[in-house]
């Protein structure tokens, strides 16, 4: 050890290794190993069509187009819109003609993004009685249904315009062709879930089948067992694990990584203020913020950063607190070397 070679004093080895743990700039430079990633929580399915929907943009396309992607909770029935714009009133206009065609639900969930952060689109859906719920930010897995649904329109759109093919036009046929196809956690059509009954695409059919004698009972049995398997296959590839944070905790945030010298977590500290699930509140004295859990590194030294935020909160204490704490354990460090050399 290069300290020990120029100086030594009892119990040398530890404090220096101590002093390295609690070095917030060196925590803040180094990725967690494990990956914090907590156990999935599958979401129950709503009870009937058309309560709960998600809701997402897809895009920019080369043409600067977007997609405003709505999906069914319940059916995985989608609807697609091509946006121009992703203004406010475009969207509201876009979403009041999805809502024309099969009603006003009971709640939308989206991202917290532009437009649907702003206050015009949370008055609108209130005007109507729906639920807003925005889900936890840079977390897209909490939007899941539209997120994956995304992924696979955005097959179909890059498949076609790899062809040559006109894909504004393809999509039509790509959305007829989804919504009469069995889903693979269901078993049934999204189209039969919603409408109770089968739609037409260019493959063969009897006309017996082409309608639902009753309302669908077994794929709600179906859902669960698909979600369950879902979980247990994502839990062990990701090794999750409950999260061990609580509340009064303090932890550095992830950020995004601009270049190769960025740091992987927000050197400033924050602290814990509140946990739903996987949910965390968190804040400093710039800011409050909300992540997912999988987001936040625990700070190894959890009584330095407890002064370090008192210090900044509370205009009683006194700076010089912290600063004479170092002098205070060099004189004592001072005092045992000429007993040492002796």
């Amino acid at each position: 050890m290069l300290v020990r070679s120029k100086v030594w004093w009892p119990g040398i080895d530890k404090q220096v290794e101590q002093m390295v743990k609690e070095c917030i700039p060196c925590q803040a430079a180094v990725h967690q190993s494990p990956k914090c990633q907590p156990p999935l929580n599958m979401k129950k399915l709503p009870p009937h069509p058309w309560h709960t929907l998600n809701a997402d943009f897809c895009g920019p396309f080369p043409n600067g187009e977007k997609l405003l992607v709505v999906i069914d909770a319940y059916s995985r029935y989608p609807e697609v819109e091509v946006m121009q714009s992703t203004i406010t009133t475009v969207v509201i206009s876009k979403l009041q003609r999805i809502f024309a065609r099969h009603g006003y639900p009971e709640e939308l969930i989206t991202d917290n993004g532009p437009p649907f952060n702003v206050v015009e689109f949370t008055e609108y859906l209130a005007a109507h009685g729906v639920h807003h719920r925005r889900i936890t930010p840079y977390w897209p897995q909490a939007n899941g249904e539209a997120d994956r649904f995304m992924k696979t329109v955005t097959k179909a759109i890059r498949t076609a315009h790899s062809e040559g093919k006109r894909w504004q036009s393809e999509l039509d046929l790509f959305l007829l062709n989804y919504r009469s196809t069995p889903h693979s956690k269901t078993h049934i059509s999204p189209a039969e879930l919603l409408l109770n009954r089968s739609i037409r695409n260019k493959l063969p059919s009897f006309s017996s089948l082409q309608h639902n004698d009753g309302p669908v009972e077994h794929h709600v049995v179906r859902d669960k067992e698909e979600k369950e398997k879902m979980k247990v296959h994502a839990d062990k590839r990701n090794n999750a694990k409950e999260s061990k944070l609580k509340v009064s905790d303090y932890v550095l945030m992830q950020v995004p990584k601009d270049n190769k010298l960025s740091m992987p977590f927000n050197p400033k500290s924050f602290k814990v203020i509140e946990i739903k699930g996987n949910m965390v509140t968190a804040r400093n004295t710039e800011r409050t913020v909300t992540r997912n859990v999988s987001c936040f590194k625990c700070l190894t030294n959890y009584k330095n950063a407890s002064e370090e935020d008192q210090n900044d909160e509370e205009d009683d204490f006194d700076d010089g607190i912290v600063e004479n704490q170092q002098p205070t354990i060099v004189e004592e460090q001072q005092q045992d070397l000429p007993d040492l050399q002796r």
